[in-house]
């Protein structure tokens, strides 16, 4: 037996019939499926995590029910989020721009991470000399950058909030977008 724990049949099953649905709720359009099948993997990681959790019984009782009451909690927010995906795959309107904009969402901070603006290309006249100073940026240069790290911040941060709100209010799972690490072998096709 190995050490990690195996998932239940169930846990795969919804996994499965999710990613299904969230290729079927953009029409099977490549790009906007991988886009969505990458914001629902980080709320199943999470619910694999506590499923593992709750096999090994290491934790306490009161630890147990919690986690518990977690799982029944997710378990109902991806029975309604799969409600969603159905609906947005039979029907074109609400549900159906949810996901498509979901899925731009997704791609439009893959973009900004992978083609950062503010990057210089590599000089190779340059002598890699770890020694050198850098030169401090001017300024003005400082102060557009603090400006335009703190437009990114003040554009995301209400738009997580009215995620969070929605998710809520509906009980859904809209997903996470973990994209800090971005893997540049890897295209769009």
């Amino acid at each position: 037996m190995s050490l990690r724990c195996i998932l239940p049949a169930s846990f795969k099953s919804l996994y499965r019939l999710s990613l299904r649905a969230a290729s079927a709720s953009v029409l099977h359009h490549k790009v906007a499926t991988a886009n969505l099948r990458r914001l629902l993997r980080p709320t199943f990681d999470a619910a694999a995590r506590v499923i593992r959790e709750l096999q090994n019984g290491c934790h306490s009782s009161p630890g147990q029910e919690r986690l518990k009451i977690w799982l029944n909690t997710w378990e109902k927010r991806m029975d309604n989020t799969l409600a969603l995906l159905y609906i947005s795959s039979q029907s074109r309107g609400l549900p159906h721009e949810i996901t498509r904009n979901l899925s731009f969402l997704v791609l439009g901070e893959h973009q900004r991470l992978v083609t950062r603006p503010n990057q210089r290309a590599w000089e190779p006249q340059i002598p890699a000399d770890p020694l050198k100073p850098l030169k401090p940026l001017d300024p003005k240069k400082q102060e557009k950058k603090k400006q335009l790290e703190a437009f990114v911040t003040n554009t995301w941060a209400p738009l997580s909030q009215v995620v969070k709100m929605a998710e809520g209010r509906d009980g859904v799972s809209m997903g996470r977008l973990t994209l800090s690490t971005v893997n540049r072998g890897r295209r769009f096709k």
